[in-house]
């Protein structure tokens, strides 16, 4: 008799254990960041934790189809996204808000002849939230895990919006892949990121 007493407060013991097990997964599960995919034309609004993302390291550039250095730097963000392509390296361009229409992005991204598959529309500002990006263009290098390793500028090109140094000096995007790719510290994780106020 104390036998099946026993057992049966250990099996009443394991099933409480077990709601609470389920209960706490979903609770987790609640508390990840959300990002709603869009419908329609070919932009991608996805999440930056989602395994959706190619890439085991990815970068992300907040862009403004107006702004002089985010056009200025396009060529040269086109040729990283070439350059790292074999690395498991991908190059994401983000538009947020909605201050400026999908049709003005769509003549930026073919004047400049950026693919679709690198470009991010966030018009509700939550990728902007996430990384807590103020400026056009700022970089923001993350590992798998969505764990950013590095923001700031691309290079140090730009002094000030209308000024620009002759020769680049420092590569501190380029600089950071290459030691999240070889596992080393990165030397300068945040830099100063020049450019233009993101409405």
């Amino acid at each position: 008799m104390g036998i099946k007493k026993y057992r049966k407060n250990l099996l009443a013991l394991l099933s409480m254990l077990f709601l609470l097990l389920v209960v706490l997964l979903v609770g987790c599960e609640k508390r990840r960041p959300k990002f709603t995919q869009l419908t329609g034309d070919n932009y991608y609004a996805i999440p930056v934790k989602s395994i959706d993302l190619e890439g085991e390291y990815r970068i992300f550039i907040f862009m403004s189809p107006e702004c002089p250095l985010s056009e200025n730097y396009t060529k040269t963000l086109l040729s990283l996204s070439r350059n790292y392509i074999d690395q498991k390296v991908r190059f994401y361009l983000v538009f947020p808000g909605k201050f400026y229409p999908k049709g003005e992005i769509e003549v930026f991204l073919k004047r400049y002849r950026i693919p679709h598959e690198m470009v991010i529309y966030d018009p509700e500002y939550r990728f902007r939230d996430y990384f807590e990006a103020t400026i056009t263009p700022e970089s923001f290098l993350t590992d798998i895990g969505g764990r950013i390793l590095y923001r700031g500028g691309i290079d140090n090109w730009a002094i000030t919006l209308g000024k620009q140094r002759q020769v680049i000096t420092a590569h501190y995007l380029s600089d950071a892949i290459d030691s999240a790719i070889k596992n080393e510290k990165i030397k300068n994780p945040k830099t100063r990121a020049v450019g233009c106020i993101i409405e």
